[in-house]
């Protein structure tokens, strides 16, 4: 049987979409161990602002100070991290300029950190997302996350190379990221895949591929 161009391409497409749902849905590890939680249980958040993912964690807890290494979480109790193209995060606009550049040409990528007075425990609300998800590390598992997004920065004379200050006046700021550790800002690597790459150092099951918020959020169990 000879299949047409018109077949062949349909085929291709089919392929193209079971390939992205396997990465959505399929996890990327299997028998993880279980989270072994105590009195040493730290409480995440996993918040989700349309097509953008970040992480909100308390600035101190299980032995890790947060504002030992960023500064500007001196004063706050909590904090939400991301990681982005540097151009098109520290922009503050979106244009499809900066967009397609960021997805296709990325030249360099940045962490950023924005503090907040509220507490975790208590409702915790940060900038209104449009979702977010509760978690509990054990200790042990939060500093394997701690430790793989940290190596994620670049550090000189044992200082993270500040860039300027976030979105929130002092109590934020961009850093500038290592591709060591995170990679190259791309379509295929972006803000949830970072994402995804930290929880995972974490023992948590999230999706093969999360380069968009739904499959990893759905696959997070609170």
């Amino acid at each position: 049987m000879k299949l047409s161009k018109k077949n062949i391409g349909f085929l291709l497409l089919l392929m193209l979409f079971a390939g992205v749902a396997t990465a959505f849905f399929v996890p990327r590890r299997l028998g993880l161990p279980a989270q072994e939680l105590s009195d040493g249980a730290v409480e995440i958040r996993v918040a989700q602002y349309l097509y953008h993912t970040g992480i909100i964690m308390p600035v101190r807890t299980a032995g890790v100070d947060w504002s030992e290494t960023f500064p500007c979480l001196r004063d706050k109790r909590s904090f939400e991290i991301g990681w982005g193209d540097r151009d098109f995060y520290m922009s503050g606009s979106i244009t499809a300029g900066l967009a397609l550049t960021a997805l296709f040409r990325s030249k360099a990528s940045v962490v950023n950190v924005s503090g907040f007075d509220a507490d975790l425990a208590n409702d915790f609300q940060s900038t209104s997302p449009f979702s977010q998800k509760k978690l509990r590390l054990s200790a042990a598992n939060y500093k394997r996350m701690v430790t793989w997004m940290l190596a994620s920065v670049v550090f000189q004379r044992e200082k993270p190379v500040f860039l300027r200050e976030g979105f929130w006046g002092a109590s934020s700021a961009f850093y500038e990221a290592s591709t060591i550790n995170a990679g190259t800002y791309s379509i295929v690597n972006n803000c949830n895949v970072w994402n995804s790459k930290a929880l995972d150092a974490a023992n948590l099951p999230v999706p093969m591929w999360a380069g968009i918020p739904q499959p990893l959020l759905w696959m997070l169990s609170e």
